[in-house]
């Protein structure tokens, strides 16, 4: 039985010691003037430019674009070529970038 009870309270111990490490650390990085600079200087980085991107697709004249999909942080949308193929391109709306291109199917003949 005293085992227990000094198990139950060496565990509170350290409990409590966890406790106040996060809380110690919490208000050190709150109150850190390079954390918040670094923080700033990243969201700024991370945010979209205040200029609208213009962005020019490489295709045949005479595509039509199709669907557009937005999925998680990337567009997806479809492009039909002249010769009948379809052609999906992936891209990244934050700074326009094509990040990949599928054609389907197979040229008419």
């Amino acid at each position: 039985m005293q085992i227990l009870k000094a198990l139950v309270v060496i565990m509170g111990v350290l409990i409590v010691a966890g406790f106040t490490f996060l809380g110690v650390e919490l208000y050190k990085r709150m109150n850190d003037p390079n954390r918040a600079a670094q923080q700033a200087a990243e969201s700024e980085r991370a945010a979209p430019g205040k200029e609208p991107a213009d962005v020019t697709l490489d295709v045949p004249a005479g595509s039509r674009i199709g669907e557009i999909v937005v999925v998680n942080n990337r567009v997806l949308f479809k492009v039909t070529l002249p010769q009948g193929l379809d052609r999906l391109y992936v891209m990244d709306p934050r700074n326009g970038a094509i990040t990949a291109t599928v054609t389907a199917g197979k040229p008419a003949p």
